[in-house]
């Protein structure tokens, strides 16, 4: 919700300089990139974000999450700058992962999204790099494509994504996603179908196989 705001010397509103907003949501399954980070259990998710009408902002996420090195919960930390050019969206984040609890499996990776509208819709590109550090052995690129379209003029929409991932983490993975979503009001619900072509004997190749996912998430 917006920050309290002072009115200007003409008695108008002023915009306010800062807006705070919080999202909840609860998933049958956190999948993160194709993998599943809850063990394929449900997972209960929430953050809360501070922007500024510069474009740079701040915020926190975190989600329950199966064992990881000891840690049961992802606890995200990120700030950045967004802005629009020529009709693109664009934004750029520095964004720490932290597993409180868990030992060596802290990282931090530098993330990019441009998007743009396309009739009724938009369509997009996301990009995340991971640089060599202490808990990764090498770097690690993310680039994947997205897209929304809306139904008519109903609050439903059709969404899905194809993402490429190769590196420290992993050897050219591909994972995909197609879904139906609903908003109405603060709330959206939805449903996807997800998937990889990981197929690597570790514990990681069990939770990349395909499976459906609903959430519902409420914003504020």
């Amino acid at each position: 919700m917006p920050l309290p705001v002072a009115a200007s010397e003409s008695g108008d509103i002023a915009t306010p300089a800062f807006q705070l907003s919080a999202n909840a949501s609860i998933v049958s399954d956190y999948r993160f990139r194709g993998i599943s980070l809850s063990g394929k259990d449900p997972a209960i998710q929430g953050g809360i974000d501070l922007s500024h009408d510069s474009g740079l902002f701040i915020g926190t996420w975190a989600s329950s999450i199966a064992d990881s090195g000891g840690a049961n919960t992802e606890l995200d930390l990120y700030g950045g700058y967004g802005g629009s050019l020529a009709g693109i969206d664009y934004s750029v984040t520095a964004l720490a992962y932290i597993y409180p609890g868990g030992h060596g499996v802290d990282y931090f990776e530098v993330l990019g999204s441009a998007t743009t509208r396309l009739g009724p819709g938009s369509i997009g590109l996301d990009m995340g790099w991971v640089p060599e550090q202490d808990n990764f052995g090498g770097d690690n690129f993310y680039l994947a494509a997205k897209g929304e379209m809306p139904l008519g003029g109903s609050s439903a929409s059709l969404f899905g994504h194809l993402g490429y991932e190769n590196g420290d983490a992993y050897d050219r993975k591909w994972d995909w996603e197609a879904g139906l979503s609903y908003a109405s009001g603060p709330l959206t619900a939805s449903l996807s179908y997800v998937d990889t072509n990981y197929s690597g004997a570790d514990e990681a190749g069990r939770f990349a196989r395909a499976g459906v996912i609903a959430s519902l998430a409420a914003s504020f």
